[in-house]
């Protein structure tokens, strides 16, 4: 280095002004761009993901993604929509898979798949863009309160929580990532909504809500009373009461947004095995976290969460993440005369963030035993979800209220820098494996997918799971017929019979409510209890054709009125939002304002 010229520099003022002011010019500049504040962020998440950006695919614990996504394609190309039945599913007798698991991210990756992308690239894709969704919709919350500084600590810290490593590369839970994608929208729209009433924000609420019904159950049931005792603090907090009916409207529209799904997943439940749900290893009593590991502890494993300090797992919520948000609590207090607002804020966050983090831990049992339906839930664990975006949010409170200047970047530094010394070398999967969409889907792997959860939502007519693969063609059980041709769809089956004597025909397909029998176009009865030849009842379609000649028979999957009903109000609740929405963005859009300045 020439000293001599450094020297020089610093002894000539002209040149330091010159310096200061081309650096002043770039930090005006990248405060007004949202683009470049939103690059600098994204680049920040690569590492999160960067492990993914090769060919080939890994090994998760839930390996159902590919499958599922490549089900969602067959229904996309046969034009079911909404998509319910899936064709391979229960060992190739298909089943009604997506009546109960929520759609929403296949119909996304299907849209990737048809538009070129192999199946196992487009699900790498899409956990990519979850962590890149939550880091994103994070900052937009965080900055509308704190500004800049704070809405990159609280992104990363979230983005960067060893849950979120466990979600994706050791469970690939892909659903559940997303719906924390969400949260922070929520919490956003319902602000903006509460501080200055504008009709949009209740708009954007509900279909968030929507998205996150459709998106993951589990998640929504644990998140949307931590969004109402939010809506309901707000509004004690800016005395807005009157708003909060407006809020009821957004739910009851968000839910006819979902309904497609949501009614018929709860009110047909019962047609579907769904103990294997609550049972065995998804007993939620399993699942329960010590505070030493949900607190302390910072071990990694690619393993399964069992009762106690056995498990292979991490499950905590992050030392840096818990110590930055009491920090913030303290500096709360400590400025609760200058920040009233933000006090209140921090107050209301750390005790949503404590009440959560009670359900994880065993001495909540006596409210899973009384709420019968949190058994659902399964894992007590997938509080840490709603917990790590409290703490996330919390951390960023902290460095908003630290005095300005030199040590507010250096909390900031030193919180990331923690964080991913910590926790940065659980972003990798376990296994890599060399394979193409080939491999994944054909073979010993495909066979596996087959029947991987096979008793999840397999219809209750069937007394067990099917030990071996469905049969390509409909059996005759009785008389003498010729199968000519024969063709599976998405939610169908459809061939060309030659009867030669009166038949009874039992068909590769499960019955399920819906499901209609046609010969030469015109419905016939159908059964599901002929069950001979077989080691126990599987609830297969059975029907008979008395007449002789050559007959095209065509087994569908039909809305019940349930199904009828629901489809209507969601295509009548996307009809209203649609316009209004469009008229409320053109007077509105002059009247926004930044909120920053309204905190």
């Amino acid at each position: 280095m020439d000293w001599a010229f450094c020297n020089l520099y610093w002894q000539d003022q002209e040149a330091q002004k010159q310096m200061h002011s081309f650096f002043k010019k770039g930090l005006t500049s990248f405060r007004s761009s949202i683009l470049l504040q939103l690059f600098l962020l994204i680049i920040f998440i690569v590492p999160s993901f960067s492990s993914l950006l090769r060919a080939g695919y890994f090994s998760m614990q839930d390996d159902q993604q590919a499958f599922r996504l490549h089900q969602m394609v067959k229904c996309l190309e046969d034009r079911q929509l909404p998509c319910r039945w899936i064709p391979d599913g229960g060992y190739g007798y298909g089943y009604p898979m997506f009546n109960y698991y929520p759609p929403s991210l296949y119909y996304l990756g299907a849209v990737l798949k048809i538009s070129g992308f192999q199946i196992i690239d487009t699900v790498k894709l899409l956990f990519i863009l979850g962590f890149i969704a939550s880091g994103v919709t994070m900052f937009f919350l965080l900055r509308d309160f704190f500004g800049l500084l704070p809405a990159y600590t609280g992104s990363l810290l979230y983005v960067y929580a060893p849950f979120r490593a466990v979600e994706v590369y050791v469970r690939g839970a892909l659903s559940e990532s997303w719906a924390l994608a969400l949260f922070p929208l929520l919490f956003l729209y319902s602000f903006r909504a509460v501080k200055n009433g504008q009709r949009s924000n209740y708009l954007f609420l509900a279909i968030v809500i929507s998205l996150l019904l459709l998106t993951h159950i589990p998640m929504s049931v644990i998140f949307l009373p931590v969004l109402a005792v939010w809506i309901f603090a707000l509004a004690i907090f800016f005395r807005e009461f009157k708003r909060l009916p407006k809020f009821v409207a957004s739910f009851i529209l968000a839910v006819g947004m979902a309904a497609f799904f949501i009614i018929p997943a709860i009110v047909e439940k019962g047609y579907v095995h769904t103990e294997t749900l609550i049972g065995g290893y998804f007993d939620y009593r399993q699942h329960f976290v010590s505070l030493g590991g949900l607190f302390f502890s910072n071990r990694w494993g690619y393993g399964s969460s069992n009762l106690g300090q056995t498990d292979n797992l991490s499950l905590s919520v992050g030392i840096v993440h818990w110590i930055a948000a009491l920090g913030a609590l303290v500096l709360a207090l400590f400025s609760i005369k200058r920040n009233v607002f933000i006090a209140k804020l921090a107050i209301l966050l750390v005790g949503l963030a404590l009440g959560i983090l009670f359900m994880v831990h065993q001495k909540s049992s006596f409210i899973w035993e009384t709420i019968n339906f949190l058994a659902y839930l399964q894992f007590p664990w997938r509080f840490l979800g709603p917990a790590i975006f409290l703490l996330s949010f919390l951390a960023a409170v902290g460095i908003f209220l630290c005095p300005r200047g030199k040590f507010t970047l250096f909390a900031t530094l030193f919180l990331l820098l923690a964080a991913w010394s910590l926790y940065g070398n659980f972003f990798k999967p376990k296994d890599w494996l060399r394979i193409t969409d080939k491999e994944k889907l054909s073979g010993v792997i495909w066979e596996k997918q087959l029947t991987s959860s096979i008793f999840d939502y397999l219809p209750i007519y069937a007394q067990f799971p099917p030990t071996t693969k469905a049969p390509d063609y409909p059996e005759v059980l009785s008389g003498e017929a010729v199968i000519e041709s024969y063709n599976k769809g998405s939610d169908f089956q459809e061939g060309v019979i030659l009867v030669k004597s009166a038949v009874k025909l039992r068909v590769p397909l499960y019955d399920f409510p819906g499901m209609s029998v046609y010969v030469d176009d015109s419905f016939v009865q159908h059964l599901n209890n002929d069950c001979s030849g077989l080691p126990f009842c599987l609830g297969l379609i059975n029907f008979s054709i008395p007449n002789e000649g050559r007959h095209t028979i065509k087994i569908k999957l039909e809305n019940t009125p349930l199904r009828t009903f629901a489809n209507i109000f969601t295509l009548l609740s996307f009809s209203s939002v649609i316009p209004i929405l469009a008229v409320l963005m053109a007077s509105e859009v002059k009247s926004s304002r930044g909120y920053a300045k309204s905190v």
